[in-house]
C-alpha cells in the first residue's frame, strides 16, 4: 500500500449526512495520528467541522454554482493539495470525476455505479437497502485505508463562544438548569416523512401541563411562522428559537438541552453526537428507516408507525397515508416522561 500523509474524505449533503460521517474522521486520526486530513464539504455544513480536533483542513465544494466551470476549479483544488487517498462518502459522478482528475492515487468509493471505475479501491455496499446504520456504511470505507472501525466517535466540538451566546440568551428568557429543558425540531426540510407539526403543538401543550419542563422549538429563519402556530398562545411559556442561532450555536444549544424531539434531521444527530438524550419520530420506508438514518446506537429512542414497512413512499396512495400521524402524542409524551425521570427529573 502506498504510504498516506495527505487525506481527503468527501461528504457533501446535508447536515445529518455530514455528522453521520464524523466517525471516519476520528477512526482515520486513531489509524493515522501524524496524517493531514481534509474534509470536503458543502458550504453551509463548514461551520460543523471547521473546529474538529481531528481535522487539519476543510475544503467547500460550491456546487451550488454548477456547470464545468465549478468542476474544474474543484479539480485545481483537489490537486493543488497533493492528497494521497480520497475517501467518496456519498458518490457522485461529479465528485468520482473531480479526484480522478485530481489524480488522487488512491481513490475509495462505491463499487455499484457505473462510474465505479474511476475508483481503485472498490467497496460492495447497497446502502439502498438500509441494512446497517449510515455511520458503519461510511466506516466500511474508513476500513479499506486500515482504520480501526471498531470504536465509534463523532468527536464534535463546541466553541466556548457559541455556548456563552445560548446561554445569555436562555438566561435573558429567564431558562435555567434547574428545570429541564426540552427541544421541539419539528423541521425536517424534506429530507423525510414528518411527525405532523399538529402533534408537536398538542405535545407542547401537553408538556406544559404535565411537566414542569421549559420548551423551546427549533427551526431555521424559514419557519419561525410555522414555529409559532406550534406554540399558539402559549409564548410567555414556549420560547421561540427558530433561526435565532447560527449552526454552532445551535450545536451549543442541542447540548445544552436536556431531551431533544425532532423528525430525522440534522439537529437530531448533531443532538445524539454531543450526549444529548433524544426521540426520533421516523418513518416506515426503508430510504429512510430508523435502521439506517436513526440516532446512531439508540434504538430504544425512536418511534415508528406501526405500520408494514414500505419500499418507497406511495404518498396518498397509501392506504396507511398519512401514517406518521398514527405515532400518538401519547406514545411520544410517555417516551419523553420515562427519560425526563431517568435524567433526575420529576
Amino acid at each position: 500500500m502506498k504510504e498516506i500523509h495527505r487525506m481527503l474524505v468527501i461528504r457533501t449533503d446535508r447536515i445529518g449526512d455530514v455528522v453521520l460521517s464524523l466517525p471516519v474522521i476520528t477512526a482515520l486520526r486513531r489509524k493515522y495520528p501524524q496524517a493531514h486530513i481534509a474534509m470536503l464539504v458543502h458550504p453551509d455544513v463548514r461551520p460543523i467541522v471547521e473546529n474538529l480536533a481531528d481535522l487539519n483542513q476543510v475544503l467547500v465544494d460550491e456546487q451550488d454554482e454548477g456547470g464545468i466551470r465549478s468542476l474544474f476549479q474543484l479539480i485545481r483544488n483537489i490537486r493543488r493539495e497533493y492528497f494521497d487517498a480520497a475517501l467518496l462518502l456519498h458518490p457522485t459522478l461529479r465528485l468520482a470525476c473531480a479526484i480522478a482528475l485530481a489524480r488522487v492515487p488512491i481513490r475509495i468509493g462505491t463499487g455499484y455505479r457505473f462510474y465505479s471505475l474511476l475508483f481503485n479501491r472498490r467497496v460492495y455496499q447497497h446502502r439502498k437497502d438500509s441494512r446497517y446504520h449510515e455511520a458503519e456504511y461510511n466506516l466500511k470505507l474508513a476500513e479499506e485505508v486500515g482504520a480501526d472501525v471498531t470504536q465509534v466517535d463523532f468527536g464534535l466540538s463546541i466553541l466556548p463562544s457559541a455556548t456563552q451566546r445560548v446561554n445569555q440568551l436562555l438566561k435573558e428568557h429567564s431558562v435555567f438548569s434547574k428545570k429541564p429543558l426540552v427541544i421541539l425540531h419539528p423541521g425536517s426540510r424534506g429530507s423525510a416523512l414528518e411527525w405532523p407539526w399538529s402533534h408537536f403543538a398538542e405535545l407542547a401543550n401537553r408538556l406544559i401541563k404535565e411537566s414542569n419542563a421549559q420548551i423551546a422549538v427549533t427551526g431555521d429563519e424559514h419557519e419561525h411562522e410555522k414555529v409559532k402556530q406550534i406554540i399558539g398562545k402559549n409564548s410567555e411559556k414556549i420560547l421561540n428559537l427558530a433561526g435565532r442561532f447560527d449552526l454552532k450555536e445551535l450545536t451549543a444549544l442541542l447540548k445544552r438541552a436536556d431531551l431533544v424531539i425532532a423528525n430525522s434531521t440534522g439537529p437530531l444527530h448533531i443532538a445524539a453526537a454531543v450526549g444529548t438524550e433524544v426521540i426520533g419520530l421516523y418513518p416506515p420506508v426503508t430510504s429512510m428507516s430508523a435502521r439506517r438514518w436513526g440516532p446512531y446506537n439508540r434504538p430504544s429512542s425512536v418511534l415508528v408507525p406501526d405500520v408494514p414497512e414500505c419500499s418507497r413512499c406511495r404518498g396518498s396512495r397509501c392506504s396507511f397515508w398519512n401514517c406518521m400521524g398514527s405515532i400518538s402524542v401519547e406514545q411520544v409524551w410517555n417516551m419523553a416522561r420515562k427519560k425526563l425521570t431517568r435524567l433526575g427529573f420529576s
